[in-house]
């Protein structure tokens, strides 16, 4: 037996096959085990986000509410095998690599045709995402990622007016990425106990919030319940937030003391106004006193060509470096602030902090809507003035935009959302919930490298002279030589 071992497997042959195939064992062993280490490993070190406006890097808010969680989320995407959008599917898989809490998994609506029924009565399209947590769930539709804004793309607006098309600029949209916002904000929805109640105020006429407004707050698990404080003893214990959107005509005293007993025992107010004459509304004006600002009469004119759009009237403030307006300053986005009115601090104990600004040159009309020139006049009033403000008094806060177009839909769109962002932004600060302040969207739009022509001249000869020059040359030295051995 040994004799035949010896004759059939011991010449040099086989046994260079032999260790052939145990080195050809040891690589696929290698080759299973690191693709079982980098499968393992978070999506942020095997693909690394290398698009231009950081699609699936998650921002910092997201970070801080992943990594707070204490109950199992699953994020199900609901897409047919082979069809799931890569960018959507890239995000989630950064969502699960941020917190132990966190699973991903995709759902063939072929397979199981009622599993999203479960979560949304409307129509299911590809590629949506149900959020769940035990029993708690939210239904992301894919147009709530994938959302369309009105265009803000001036070049175009004017392209259209000089055409004679402007009216069908109003068609024009553009698509931007909102699916961090629209996922954190369902994550920290369905893994929240409560919602805080915002109640708005009702009874003098006030502006009704947009849809848009009203659903970017809702997303960041607020509630909103209508208030009559003529129907009241109190304000009610629930109320986390008082919301009051350009009323006209004025409050009552009663209905004013009442807020002031809501804010001195803690209470948050915000507040839009539209351009009034401070002796019209003076309860209103009553209960912003008691929280240190009060108005500076007339409407606010812009001479700084860098801080109006298109009108004087039609601001492009200053955005202060504070906690509510960091977000936008720190992404580079306008806030468009129309009809605004001048707000100034008033006393000492508050904490008064300006969040949007006008130039030193802005003035103030104090003939308000009945101006008739945009020059300054007689009895108007030197700026600068500070258009939106926050104060605080012990845990009492209150924010004021003085402007009531500044929260409507289309100056909101014509800034693609920042205004809107504003708004939420300064409800999660009253709130004491900074960790959700401004998730912003991210466009889609492909950026391109501009180069001159003589620099496109150069790079053209390097790159397609010189260089395949000198790989010629260089194979060819390699080949004569080669020759001569």
């Amino acid at each position: 037996m040994n004799a035949f071992f010896k004759k059939h497997f011991g010449s040099r042959s086989v046994r260079a096959g032999g260790y052939a195939a145990v080195a050809s064992a040891i690589v696929v062993a290698i080759a299973i085990a690191v693709n079982l280490l980098v499968s393992a490993l978070p999506e942020t070190v095997t693909h690394p986000d290398f698009t231009e406006n950081q699609l699936y890097t998650l921002s910092d808010q997201t970070k801080r509410i992943t990594n707070a969680l204490e109950k199992d989320v699953t994020l199900s995407l609901i897409a047919s095998s082979g069809n799931e959008n890569t960018t959507i599917l890239s995000l989630l898989k950064r969502y699960e690599g941020a917190s132990a809490h966190i699973t991903v998994e995709t759902v063939d609506p072929v397979l199981y045709p009622n599993f999203a029924r479960q979560y949304t009565s409307g129509t299911v399209r590809s590629n949506s995402v149900v959020v769940a947590c035990g029993d708690r769930s939210r239904y992301v539709d894919y147009s709530d990622i994938f959302k369309q804004v009105k265009s803000d793309n001036y070049d175009t607006y004017y392209y259209y007016v000089q055409m004679g098309y402007s009216q069908y600029y109003d068609y024009l949209y553009d698509t931007v990425f909102d699916g961090e916002n629209a996922l954190t904000a369902a994550i920290n929805y369905v893994s929240s106990d409560s919602l805080t109640k915002i109640y708005t105020l009702s009874g003098h006429s006030e502006a009704e919030l947009s849809e848009t407004f009203t659903e970017a707050i809702k997303a960041d698990n607020f509630e909103f319940e209508s208030l009559h404080l003529m129907d009241v003893e109190a304000v009610p214990e629930d109320a986390g937030l008082i919301l009051i959107n350009a009323p006209a005509p004025d409050l009552s005293e009663d209905e004013a003391a009442l807020l002031i007993d809501y804010l001195d025992a803690g209470g948050n107010v915000l507040l839009t106004t539209d351009c009034m004459e401070s002796d019209s509304m003076k309860n209103l004006l009553s209960v912003c006193e008691h929280m240190g600002m009060t108005l500076t009469d007339g409407m606010v004119v812009e001479t700084s060509q860098n801080r109006y759009y298109r009108n004087p009237v039609y601001l492009l403030p200053e955005i202060g470096e504070t906690e509510i307006t960091q977000a936008i300053r720190d992404g580079g986005y306008y806030i468009l602030f129309p009809i605004a009115q001048g707000i100034v601090s008033a006393g000492d104990g508050f904490s008064y902090t300006p969040l949007l600004s006008t130039s030193d040159s802005a003035f103030s009309k104090k003939s308000g809507y009945g101006m008739t020139t945009y020059d300054k006049e007689e009895g108007d009033t030197d700026g600068p003035f500070d258009v939106a403000a926050a104060t605080s008094k012990g845990e009492a806060h209150m924010v004021w935009f003085a402007s009531a177009q500044f929260a409507t839909d289309n100056v909101n769109a014509m800034v693609s959302g920042a205004n809107a962002d504003l708004l939420v932004n300064a409800v999660n600060w009253m709130a004491q919930q900074e960790d959700k302040i401004s998730i912003r969207s991210k466009s889609l739009e492909t950026g391109y490298l501009t180069v001159s022509a003589a620099d496109s001249r150069r790079w053209s000869i390097l790159l397609v002279g010189v260089i395949p020059a000198a790989l010629i040359a260089v194979g060819a030295v390699v080949i004569i030589r080669r020759k001569r051995k």
